[in-house]
């Protein structure tokens, strides 16, 4: 139904678990903002004021609940009604959270907020199951809505509930994943040559295709700042590379740390982009910016931290990183950088804080 290289979740379960300046590298503090029943943990998004959203369950996901922290406490946000897991995906300046939890039959998009609690969004007219990736200021929610039909975008706001942005021409398929505070969507479709390619959608032009790196034949948006600088993966037969567009500038090579594979997870409003990339010691989070281009988060933070951090999945617009990697947990034995087997050590995720 879609081609897993371009959801985050394909390549996660893989991995072991203020702007720079021109003249000097940006470092960090880290902490490791800990777990919900010592187990693993997931960061997705932090938000202005320095609230992250995530999950956190056992090492293999069994039993995931979706968290906020706030004021150094994660707090466990539940599920829907006969579920047992959830993941929370993205935060507004308010504290309202979206993503999705499972049922006693299906897995469904939802909102939460700490009035209200977690509210069911729902689904399009036939459909039976939903996720829920973005949110922005005014608590519009972006996702896709499953069922006998396929898999389609959406965009829900709180007078008219869920409506389906379609597809590009001669697609399918299609997955909304963040939108701006000016309400562009951004995500990817089929188009008809059976490929999937990053979209913007505007109330105004609705579904612009946003095409590829030269060379590559499939591409997906993971993110939109409100400037409309749009980041995500462009894949084909050279690799994956992480990619920035611009409306004035079309779209750009991040490049990479090593290897032939990056993704970009997040921009903030002042243009720095996190993602994950390969490099020389494996998989790597990363920093970018146009002043200091990709630099590895792991040369940024304290030599002695004891953590090697594997994916950058968020920065505000402070220049506060959320990433997720390993954590020396052994004083004796410490984590090796190069260790290709760390895959079998719990994920922890960790709040990088510019200094």
């Amino acid at each position: 139904m879609r081609n897993n290289i371009l959801h985050l979740g394909a390549w996660l379960c893989v991995l072991p678990f203020a702007t720079p300046s021109a003249l000097r590298a940006q470092t960090y503090t880290v902490i490791d903002i800990g777990a919900l029943r010592s187990g693993s943990t997931i960061a997705e998004k932090i938000n202005l004021g320095g609230e992250i959203v995530g999950n956190s369950g056992t090492l293999y996901g069994a039993n995931n609940r979706a968290f906020i922290r706030t004021a150094s406490t994660l707090l466990n946000l539940g599920t829907l009604a006969a579920g047992d897991s959830s993941s929370a995906f993205d935060i507004n300046k308010r504290g309202t959270v979206v993503g999705d939890s499972n049922t006693a039959t299906v897995i469904r998009a939802f909102l939460w907020d700490a009035t209200s609690g977690m509210q069911d969004l729902g689904t399009l007219p036939g459909d039976t199951g939903s996720r829920a990736f973005g949110i922005n200021n005014s608590d519009q929610v972006v996702g896709y809505s499953s069922g006998p039909g396929g898999v389609t975008a959406f965009l829900w706001k709180q007078n008219t509930g869920m409506t389906g942005l379609g597809t590009l021409p001669g697609g399918n398929t299609s997955e909304a994943h963040a939108l701006n505070n000016a309400g562009s969507v951004v995500g990817f479709s089929s188009a008809s040559s059976g490929d999937q390619h990053a979209f913007l959608w505007t109330s105004a032009s609705g579904m612009q295709d946003l095409g590829t790196l030269p060379g590559d034949n499939m591409s997906a948006a993971r993110r939109i700042n409100d400037p409309g600088d749009v980041i995500g993966i462009s894949t084909g037969p050279n690799g994956i590379h992480a990619f920035l567009w611009t409306s004035s500038g079309g779209m750009q090579n991040l490049g990479n740390l090593g290897g032939n594979f990056s993704d970009a997870l997040d921009i903030n409003n002042g243009g720095d982009v996190v993602g994950t990339s390969d490099s020389a010691q494996g998989t790597r989070a990363f920093h970018w910016s146009s002043k200091t281009g990709m630099q590895d988060l792991n040369t940024l933070i304290p030599a002695n931290s004891g953590v090697v951090l594997r994916s950058a999945i968020g920065v505000n617009d402070g220049g506060m990183i959320v990433a997720i990697g390993l954590a020396n947990t052994d004083p004796n034995h410490p984590l090796d950088p190069d260790d290709t087997h760390g895959h079998a050590a719990s994920i922890h995720a960790f709040l990088l804080t510019p200094h």
